[in-house]
């Protein structure tokens, strides 16, 4: 296993569940916790991001742009991106490009298993190229 330290980057309006999910994530990898959709983007052109997990509430109207921006500026290493929403929207999230879709309420666990399951699939899809 490599030393390279995987980093996420997780948008969560709400401050004290941007903590709660923050340290939980941080026990396995570096997070990068934004509390605006504005900075998703500024994260993504200067760092190099394995994951992204998003509250699209955070991004109002913009929710579904902010999906779509995300994958566009990324390009050809597009990172898995996983939607963790108070708002049931699945069909519309899967359709345009999310990896996951997790439902709230969601614990912070649950959160990190499905962040450990898409990094680990992509590690292996890597290793097979």
């Amino acid at each position: 296993m490599s030393s390279h330290v995987t980093s996420l980057l997780l948008l969560e309006p709400d401050h004290a569940t941007r903590q709660l999910y923050a340290r939980e994530l941080s026990k396995h990898w570096r997070v990068v916790a934004v509390e605006r959709a504005a900075e998703v983007l500024d994260v993504l052109a200067s760092e190099v991001i394995g994951a992204v997990v998003l509250e699209l509430g955070a991004a109002g109207a913009e929710q579904w742009q902010l999906l779509t921006q995300v994958r566009a500026q990324s390009g050809n290493t597009t990172p898995p991106i996983i939607i963790c929403s108070a708002v049931d929207e699945r069909g519309k999230g899967y359709e345009l490009g999310a990896s996951a879709y997790l439902v709230k309420p969601v614990s912070p666990q649950q959160l990190t298993l499905e962040v450990a399951r898409w990094l680990d699939t992509q590690l292996r899809a890597e290793e097979l190229r």
